[in-house]
């Protein structure tokens, strides 16, 4: 009788714990359903991404993070540099190029100046540059016409090229924001 209930038991026991084999199958089986579900989620998640809108300011992100992407130490400080003053001093390139290398500016070498400027160089609109500096001496110069083309021009003035300043006069007057200066 004895043997009997040990018997019984062992059964008991058998069936309740599962074999080896029958433990990765219920894992393999877990495991697939937690799968699904995350995949799921991701599916989720990535259609409710793909639906978002960007900002409006995205294009300036972007034009800014193209000019230092893959950048780090001193070209990175140097090309972020050059974009301020750009935000700043609404500068055509060769101003830019003065304001870098300038003793009382930053002081960069002319290979760190040129590495700069040619970093953001593509990315900048320097027509729009030009009318932002063209609005901004007509504001506290009081320049119009021919003066402010020879302002913008000017070796101690923007040094914008003769083209630059003409479009900067003739669109004075249209609406450019300060995030306009990328292309």
């Amino acid at each position: 009788m004895i043997i009997l209930i040990v018997g019984f038991l062992l059964f008991i026991i058998g069936v309740a714990i599962p074999s080896n084999s029958d433990a990765k199958e219920s894992k393999k089986s877990t495991t697939s359903v937690s799968t699904t579900e995350t995949k799921k989620e991701e599916t989720k998640v990535t259609s409710q991404s793909s639906t978002k809108k960007p900002k409006p300011s995205s294009k300036v992100l972007t034009a800014q993070e193209k000019a230092i992407d893959g950048l780090t130490g001193n070209s990175l400080a140097q090309t972020k540099t050059a974009i301020s003053y750009l935000y700043t001093g609404h500068m055509s390139k060769q101003g830019l190029y003065d304001q870098l290398t300038s003793e009382y500016g930053s002081q960069m070498t002319v290979d760190e100046a040129n590495n700069a400027i040619n970093r953001i160089d593509p990315l900048v609109n320097w027509n729009n540059l030009a009318i932002l500096s063209a609005k901004s001496y007509r504001e506290t110069g009081n320049l119009t016409g021919q003066a402010l083309i020879d302002q913008l021009t000017s070796e101690y003035g923007s040094r914008f090229t003769p083209e630059q300043a003409q479009y900067g006069v003739l669109h004075i007057d249209d609406e450019v924001k300060s995030s306009a200066i990328w292309n």
